[in-house]
């Protein structure tokens, strides 16, 4: 033991107590800890952010609230890095009795951070920070290991079994792959149901969850789960107790004034600055290449202005422009804007959609009506929905009618039913049917045909062969909107709802709408338009004559 009297000890005081101060500042702050362990982290005020929250989320889980928290950052912005890796090995210091489960679209990313947390506490670096937190001897595995206090961490692919393990802690990072995925139907309920029966049930009491990613579609597994807050809070007797979480996004280019609001800790966009002065202030800091938030009062603090880009120290404003300009634009809008779909549209731009006030009269002309079903009552079911076109003289088609609904087999059928009586009773305006092939189409079509005899209503129909690829099957809907050849009535009470969906195609939460209207417009492809009302007849020489009484008889009636 070194005597606190000698000279050397007095000359190692400063670096001591500098030594202590930076080991006290790493078990308070996540940053400082991030900063310890890799000298050449740069965090920008989004690292910070993060940081912020994530130690939010800690007291959280110790006060056991179970804290649920969503982080949509663009990719190599460093949200792995922070989220899934040092703030683990963080917790774990202040906790080593707490279980981690870390889970991705694959085994092998979570392994990566598994073994990185393992490595990180294996330090003594580590050690001289966090004492009492050490890895067991007896369980290291890279899949699964554990402290000798009982805690540890768990790696796990999106799918995969998690049998035995529980988490104080779930972080889900990164559960879609990529954009083929993001758009397949069987990937995204697989994931929704893994997460469900498998991840969520290892929860311990007053656990906390949370969920890392880049926003592919609506429908992927934060979209569902911001729909389900969505639905809860337009009707919370049905949706009690519905995990509610904080969803934070973080677009790689702003595209509004943002501020930190310190009262509701969220990040509050405005088309204007709230301060005129900031518009100076943010661009001598853009001159300077330096990046200071504007404390305007105990409110707000400035972020960024538009154009501005996330985290400037690594990805440059020129070098997010290039990105911009070289990825697609719905891979740009989903990974680094975190919205799956531009609010212009992708597939159907905003600039295709014709209005008018009130739709023609089906007298005289063509009438088309087209469904897609879905059986269940259940909100993640996907919606029934019948779509009814006319068919002027001049080929445009006009959407009069789009009811949406959930319901059995019997409720389908006589919305079937009821719609063709309301548009097949005038019998100058055929009607043609058509109806999507399918398991639900065979399943409905005895109770249909049964239906059509005890009614005494026979219209005709025809069996819609499905094609696997939705953006394929809505081409012609595509095409004709193109043209300008589609109009929508500017009143109808589901046209917002229809203008979103198609709005959002393909990434959005769901396509029943889009599918409808393509089977109508597809149904009236290749059918000549109805005849207009025959011009009237120009009057020859001979009827002038007939006018006068002439001509009623041949020269031979002299």
């Amino acid at each position: 033991m070194i005597d606190p009297t000698t000279e050397s000890l007095q000359e190692m005081n400063p670096k001591l107590r500098r030594e202590i101060a930076r080991r006290v500042l790493a078990r308070r702050s996540l940053i400082e800890f991030t900063k310890r362990f890799l000298p050449q982290y740069n965090p920008g005020w989004v690292h910070n952010d993060i940081a912020r929250r994530l130690e939010h989320f800690k007291q959280e889980v110790e006060d056991q609230l179970s804290p649920r928290l969503m982080l949509l950052v663009p990719p190599r912005h460093g949200k792995s890095e922070l989220g899934s890796v040092r703030w683990p090995a963080w917790c774990l210091g202040h906790h080593p009795e707490w279980e981690f489960i870390n889970c991705g679209y694959n085994l092998d990313l979570p392994m990566k951070f598994s073994r990185k947390v393992r490595e990180m506490i294996r330090d003594p670096a580590f050690t001289a920070v966090f004492e009492g937190c050490e890895i067991d001897k007896e369980s290291q595995s890279a899949e699964a290991w554990n402290t000798t206090m009982g805690g540890g961490f768990t790696a796990a692919g999106v799918g995969g079994g998690i049998t035995g393990k529980g988490a104080h802690i779930l972080g889900v990072d990164d559960p879609i792959k990529n954009q083929q995925e993001a758009d397949s139907i069987v990937t995204r309920d697989s994931l929704w149901d893994w997460y469900w029966s498998t991840a969520y049930s290892r929860l311990a009491p007053g656990g906390g969850v949370l969920l890392i990613q880049t926003c592919w579609s609506d429908d992927d597994l934060a979209g569902r789960l911001q729909q389900r807050m969505y639905d809860a809070a337009h009707d919370p007797e049905a949706h009690e107790g519905i995990d509610n979480f904080t969803v934070i996004k973080y677009p790689a280019e702003a595209l509004e004034w943002e501020y930190h609001n310190k009262i509701t800790d969220v990040i509050d966009r405005f088309d204007h600055p709230l301060d005129p002065s900031h518009v100076e202030l943010r661009t001598a800091q853009r001159e300077k290449s330096i990046s200071v938030p504007n404390v305007i009062d105990d409110t707000y603090t400035l972020l960024r202005m538009p154009g501005e880009a996330l985290h400037p120290e690594r990805f440059t404003e020129s070098m997010i422009r290039r990105l911009k300009a070289n990825q697609p634009p719905r891979v740009w809008s989903a990974l680094y804007q975190q919205n799956p779909v531009p609010d212009e549209g992708i597939y159907f731009k905003d600039e295709y959609f014709k209005y008018e006030p009130t739709p023609p009269s089906h007298h005289k002309r063509k009438v088309y009506q087209a469904w897609d079903f879905a059986i269940g009552e259940k909100t993640q079911n996907d919606w029934t929905v019948g779509v009814t076109l006319v068919q002027d003289e001049d080929d445009y088609l006009h959407t009069v009618e789009l009811v949406r609904f959930k319901g059995d087999s019997f409720t389908i059928v006589e919305e079937i039913l009821d719609s063709a009586a309301r548009w097949g009773s005038d019998r100058t305006a055929p009607l043609s049917m058509g109806f999507e092939d399918g398991q639900i189409w065979r399943a409905i079509k005895p109770l249909l045909t049964k239906r059509m005899r005890e009614r005494r209503m026979y219209p005709s129909y025809e069996v819609l062969k499905p094609l696997t690829d939705k953006m394929a099957r809505a081409r012609p809907l595509q095409g004709r909107m193109q043209q300008g050849r589609v109009y929508f009535p500017l009143n109808a009470s589901w046209l917002p709802l229809a203008k979103k969906e198609l709005l959002r195609f393909p990434a959005g939460a769901h396509d029943d709408i889009v599918d409808a209207l393509a089977w109508a417009v597809t149904l009236a492809i290749g059918s000549a338009p109805p005849r207009g009302a025959a011009p009237p007849k120009i009057k020859s020489w001979k009827d002038k004559l007939t006018a006068f009484g002439v001509g009623e008889t041949s020269h031979m009636g002299a």
